[in-house]
């Protein structure tokens, strides 16, 4: 059983430790990996197609309020889970510039997304959502026969059902997805886009009306990650268990129009490399730290809303649809012959502020994790914003409280930052508009939290940065989720008492670099 102080001693190596450790990973863009790769039995010829034309949907309601009602009632009946898992993870563009494609509604690391989709519905029927095909392709093997009495029989999974017109979502990051040279930070970036995951399906569900409730108990939690195993080779973080009331009855499965056959060669090299980068050392390391979330004993968490309540916008400002937001969403472009991110200053008004506020003040699902976020501290250095002088402040009871006036900042965090500004890397951090800092007293999270802290603040942190991206995607900034950065250096850079140390950051502002894009868009 994983103990505190092996969570301890994990989250210092990986966090505060890592640059005096020279743990600090260099990563190999080609290196090879499993992102993309469906899980072994998700590649049958059965299966759901989703539907088209959410982007079309999504363009009849503008940021931030959500669709009307009658335009959900015209959704054919066995569509609505199809448009909201779209309008949460689904595909969006292909940047001709950029080396990490493709991109999609959420961020991750160069594109890699090792957060994977599964759906189980009351029949115990158990698709995997696989954007490229299109569908949710069915798991024969995962669920033995697929009736209600054969689950109820087996008693490992029945808990797992959802009542009748509701869906059982899981989430769940696969390791190996990521480089093996991202070593510990495999497991904390998974985490975080969990995290990340976790609230663009809230904000799809809240823009559909459908109603989201996140199950955190360890039982749920064992179950799922048992049921996950049984999909494949394959080393996955310990799901996300989360239900979608009222979303109706998944459609009839049916053949798919392009069967992925399983007895290529390059398939049987994917799974060689899925089986020998589960035993990874650094695999097995996050299957120990993460696992006390199995440990968790906890009631379903009340449904939440993603989005918030946000106020009417100013005269004469047009804000734009949903599908225009969710495009938007980026984490800054390049040419291609550069690495990075590039920015150009602009000056943005309270609006934006505002709105920026209000998503990190939204809290999270479930009282866990929701008091995670309490004991989170966070900062942000800014400038041409709202009016307020260039300078760090601290975020207090939703409102922005000056710590300290300081021009100089932006281009001091960007001289620290971890790729530095050379001829074939960019770092726009000097431009940015805001550079957005999570903090936390790792001891005092471990101490209150136990074992499972650790794990539940990462969660947390992308819950939040996803927020914050949603609000920079509707006032046309990028957002940057990144760790880049040395612990001690930023600790002193924004002011932070000793004990507290930076976990994680999202830088946002105004790309200088701009082409067309190749509209993936169903």
């Amino acid at each position: 059983m994983t103990t505190t102080t092996e969570v301890r001693l994990f989250a210092y190596r990986q966090g505060p430790l890592r640059a005096g450790l020279a743990e600090q990973p260099q990563v190999d863009g080609t290196a090879p990996t499993t992102a993309t790769l469906p899980p072994t039995a998700a590649r049958g010829a059965g299966g759901r197609p989703l539907p088209a034309g959410t982007h079309r949907l999504l363009a009849g309601a503008r940021y931030p309020r959500p669709l009307t009602p009658g335009a959900v009632q015209a959704v054919p009946p066995g569509d609505l889970v199809g448009h909201l898992l779209l309008a949460a993870v689904g595909l969006q563009r292909r940047e001709p510039s950029n080396r990490f494609n493709d991109h999609r509604s959420i961020a991750s690391v160069r594109s890699k997304f090792p957060v994977h989709v599964f759906v189980l519905a009351p029949d115990g029927a158990c698709a995997y959502l696989d954007l490229y095909r299109h569908a949710l392709v069915d798991l024969p093997d995962t669920l033995p026969d697929a009736l209600p009495d054969a689950v109820a029989a087996d008693g490992g999974f029945a808990h797992l059902l959802p009542a009748a017109g509701d869906l059982t979502v899981l989430l769940a990051a696969r390791y190996t997805d990521l480089p093996a040279l991202y070593g510990r930070l495999r497991c904390a970036l998974s985490l975080l886009e969990l995290g990340i995951n976790l609230r663009a399906l809230h904000i799809a569900a809240d823009l559909l009306g459908v109603r989201v409730r996140l199950r955190s108990d360890g039982r749920d939690t064992a179950a799922a990650a048992r049921l996950l195993a049984g999909s494949g080779p394959g080393a996955w973080s310990p799901p996300l268990v989360v239900t979608l009331q009222g979303v109706g009855p998944l459609a009839p499965s049916r053949p798919l129009p392009s069967a992925a056959a399983s007895d290529l060669p390059q398939h049987e090299e994917d799974r060689a490399l899925l089986r020998q980068q589960a035993g990874h050392a650094t695999v097995l390391e996050a299957a120990e730290v993460t696992a006390p979330l199995a440990g968790l004993s906890c009631a379903a968490a009340e449904p939440v809303r993603g989005v918030p309540d946000l106020a009417a916008a100013d005269p004469g400002t047009v804000r734009p649809t949903w599908a225009e937001t969710l495009w938007n969403r980026s984490a800054g472009r390049a040419p291609a012959v550069v690495s990075g991110f590039s920015a150009r200053p602009t000056v943005l008004g309270g609006d934006c502020l505002a709105d920026m506020l209000a998503w990190i003040g939204r809290s999270a699902p479930g009282p866990l994790l929701a008091e995670v976020g309490r004991k989170v501290r966070t900062t942000v250095a800014l400038q041409r914003l709202a009016g307020l002088p260039t300078g760090r402040y601290a975020l207090v009871e939703g409102r922005l409280e000056c710590e300290q006036e300081d021009p100089g900042l932006p281009q001091r965090l960007q001289d620290a930052f971890g790729y530095p500004l050379t001829p074939t890397t960019d770092c726009g951090l000097r431009h940015a508009t805001a550079m957005w800092v999570f903090s936390a007293d790792l001891d005092a999270i471990l101490d209150a939290f136990g074992p499972a802290g650790w794990s539940l603040l990462q969660l947390w942190c992308g819950w939040a940065s996803h927020g914050l991206a949603t609000a920079a995607a509707a006032h046309g900034l990028f957002a940057r989720p990144a760790r880049s950065f040395d612990e001690f250096w930023l600790q002193r850079a924004m002011g932070l008492p000793r004990e507290v140390f930076p976990v994680f950051t999202v830088i946002c502002g105004r790309s200088r670099f701009a082409e067309p894009m190749l509209d993936l868009r169903a």
